[in-house]
This record gives structure tokens, sequence and C-alpha cells, in this order.
């Protein structure tokens, strides 16, 4: 099987709700992640708050919009290489959202941005509950590392996550 299909193949699977080790009864609980074809779903202060945002809300819409899906010889799909998911609740209310992709040659997940409602900020559970739902995608489709660029990078360590040995450059252009 290629990674293609692996991915397909574990997309019935891999939007299940993944369940928190906790001996508190708390609503992240009860929060699942589900897998979307457009971005209408996610309302726009979610996106708002990504801190260190460097890009504009509606060219992040409009992007996703044309990238959720790819066109196959079987019609419309969801693009394996570009996953678009809500965090819902148990009466499917959004409460967050996760951005991801999927580079086929070095087999490696790019988590762009995960993004939270504020009464979900504590304790680190929302990461352990993104952590978990990502490495599993990541063992169901054979990948090898999972990349987060955080500006949080200790919420990310308690969960497995290192510091990469490579070094994230820049180069900008300054406009006079």
């Amino acid at each position: 099987m290629n990674l293609l299909e692996d991915l397909k193949t574990s997309e019935t699977s891999e939007t299940e709700n993944i369940k928190i080790e906790s001996t508190e009864n708390t609503d992240i609980d009860k929060l699942r992640f589900v897998r979307i074809f457009t971005p209408m779903h996610i309302p726009k202060h979610l996106v708002e708050q990504v801190r260190d945002r460097e890009y504009d809300i509606d060219e992040f819409y409009k992007y996703q919009e044309i990238n959720c899906v790819s066109k196959s010889v079987d019609g419309f799909t969801l693009n394996p290489l570009n996953h678009l998911y809500v965090l819902v609740d148990e009466n499917n209310n959004t409460k967050g959202f996760l951005w991801f992709t999927v580079d086929v040659l070095s087999k490696h997940i790019f988590i762009h941005t995960f993004s939270v409602d504020k009464e979900y900020w504590f304790k680190g559970k929302t990461v352990k509950k993104l952590a978990d739902f990502v490495k599993d995608i990541q063992r169901k489709a054979s990948l090898k590392k999972i990349y987060w660029c955080t500006s949080f990078p200790k919420h990310s360590q308690r969960h497995g996550f290192r510091r990469s040995s490579g070094i994230l450059m820049e180069y900008t252009i300054v406009v006079n």
C-alpha cells in the first residue's frame, strides 16, 4: 500500500474520539475531531486568536476552500495531503480546529495550526488530545515524523515532542 492509500484507509478511524486518561470528568473528554471538506465550519474567532499567524484570515479561508478537496478519476474526494479538522463537543458545536499537511516525499506531518476556545486552555489536556490524535494518524499511515512549529514548546514536550535538530530559518523582505 502506498502513502496516499494509507492516508485514505485511516480516514474512517482517525476521526474517532481519542480519550484522555484523566481522573477528572472534564468537557475536553467529550470533544472529538471531525474532518471537514470546507473551512466554513471554522468560526472566525478561532483563526483570529492564533498567535504569530503570518497569513490573512480571509486568505486562509480561500486557501482551505481550494485545498480541502482534490479531484480524482472518481470525482472529488478529501485531499489526503491537506487535513482540516474541527474539534466539536457533544452537540457538534465547534470548539477548535486543526490544520496539518502531509509531505509525501519525506513522509512527515506538518502541523500548521491548532486553535481551541479559551475555555479549554487548561493543564495541557487539549495538547494531549491533539498529540494522541495526530500520532494515531502517523501510525496508521506509516509516517515518519510530526513537525509542529509552536510558540509554546513546553506544552508539546510534555507529550513526546522534542526540539528538532534542524533550526527554522527565515528571510524577510524589507519593504521601504
